[in-house]
């Protein structure tokens, strides 16, 4: 029986894809046979949500259910967008997890870890090369490339090289990377130096059985307090400065469509800056809504007619976002603000199911607005079909994890040691 260690910076009840992942994992390396322990953090996403049940204390916090021993640490967290205080989270989180795993007296055959960039994945990196247990890291932000929006012009060229070769050094020193898209699987190979056996693409799943009955769209206005009788555009997620909500608010207040409606629905550091430019500009047919349960997803998308992705350019080039996945097994055509070089926009275009401009462009996006709002219901309907067809093909959870589940265990017979010497498979 493999002893295996899930560092995830992010676990449920936090309702955030890489908590989901992390999840899915455990519990399928469990029902496996495998001895299976997440350490992670206190859950504080997103902001606002305390989970009453699950309050941080000064100790570690074990729980156990479905095979998987989830283990809290004590680390310092932050919930709002803030550099300095993420930064600080990232390291205060990789310093619980080195301290708990140096604890361990049995030993640890493999370490997988979804962890904060890029100080966090550095601790557990150096830990593991140490001690000789193979890791696979699994990167959902390229660092520091994704930094470079939230920091000031001048430093960029000052902590670009840096950071970059830490980059470097971290992904060097695992056993194999898993990454969720082909641009950044090409990063890691051509940029990094990889050799390209080592480098993974799984992309991230949805449980599709969420979405196997999907709600009525009366049922979710009338629980969310939005009208039915207005052509709906919705945002999900998280409200934060990637996103570029800002720039949908702009975008729909010029479009002026008075029986459209936008509806955003999530929370995050940016949101305050959003309700105040709704106010400021004087937006009619903006409506917040808030639901942290990630189980409410397929109610929530069930509001739009048609769903909104935007992106801050550059933002959208190394990942697909989680909520286009989300957007497509809810059957609901897309109108997408990214570059048009990203994963994102292959995806839509290979799909069949919606639009694509290039991002921070509010007068693009207002002008097909209107356009969308006129198209038939029935056109549509076809997109949203189309775009469920493709999400269920490439997104769904069974081939996801098991994927991900292989890599695990390959890392763990690929080292010698005292798994391989009495596991047989």
């Amino acid at each position: 029986m493999p002893d295996i260690v899930i560092v995830n910076a992010v676990y449920p009840p936090e309702p955030v894809v890489s908590a989901q992942l992390g999840r899915d994992l455990a519990e399928h390396l469990a029902q496996d046979g495998a001895h299976v322990t997440v350490l992670c953090p206190y859950p504080s996403r997103p902001i606002g949500e305390g989970y009453a049940g699950v309050r941080p204390t000064n100790g570690a916090r074990v729980a156990s259910g479905n095979g998987v021993e989830v283990v809290r640490l004590p680390s310092y967290r932050a919930p709002q967008s803030r550099l300095l205080a993420r930064l600080w989270e990232s390291l205060s989180f990789g310093w619980h997890v080195c301290r708990y795993l140096d604890g361990q007296v049995g030993g640890v055959d493999v370490v997988y870890a979804n962890t904060w960039p890029l100080f966090s994945q550095a601790l557990v990196a150096r830990h593991c090369a140490r001690r000789g247990i193979p890791l696979v890291l699994h990167v959902q932000d390229l660092y520091p490339e994704s930094l470079l929006g939230k920091i000031p012009r001048w430093s960029r060229g000052l902590i670009l090289r840096p950071l970059t070769a830490l980059d470097r050094w971290i992904v060097r020193q695992a056993a194999c990377v898993v990454v969720i898209s082909e641009n950044m699987c090409r990063t890691y190979v051509r940029d990094r130096g990889l050799p390209p056996e080592k480098v993974i693409t799984i992309l991230n799943w949805v449980d599709e059985r969420r979405f196997e009955n999907l709600p009525a769209r009366a049922e979710a206005c009338a629980r969310y307090g939005v009208p039915e009788d207005r052509f709906t555009f919705l945002y999900l997620g998280n409200i934060g400065p990637v996103a570029g909500v800002e720039g949908l608010i702009e975008a729909f207040h010029q479009a002026n469509l008075k029986q459209a409606q936008l509806v955003i629905a999530g929370d995050g550091s940016s949101k305050a800056a959003c309700l105040e430019l709704v106010q400021r500009r004087g937006v009619s047919g903006v409506r917040f809504v808030s639901d942290p349960d990630a189980a409410k997803v397929p109610l929530l998308q069930s509001l739009g007619h048609v769903c909104l992705l935007p992106l801050r350019k550059g933002a959208g080039m190394s990942s697909i976002p989680s909520k286009l996945m989300a957007y497509l097994l809810s059957a609901k055509p897309v109108l997408a603000a990214v570059d048009t070089g990203s994963d994102t926009a292959r995806t839509i275009s290979e799909a069949q199911c919606g639009w694509v401009g290039e991002p921070e462009h509010a007068e693009w996006l207002a002008a097909k607005m209107t356009v969308v709002a006129a198209l038939p219901s029935g056109d549509l309907s076809a997109m949203g079909q189309r775009g469920r067809a493709y999400g269920l093909r490439h997104f769904s959870k069974g081939e996801g994890v098991r994927r991900l589940g292989e890599v695990v265990l390959r890392a763990v017979r690929s080292t010698p040691g005292k798994f391989e010497r009495g596991f047989k498979r």
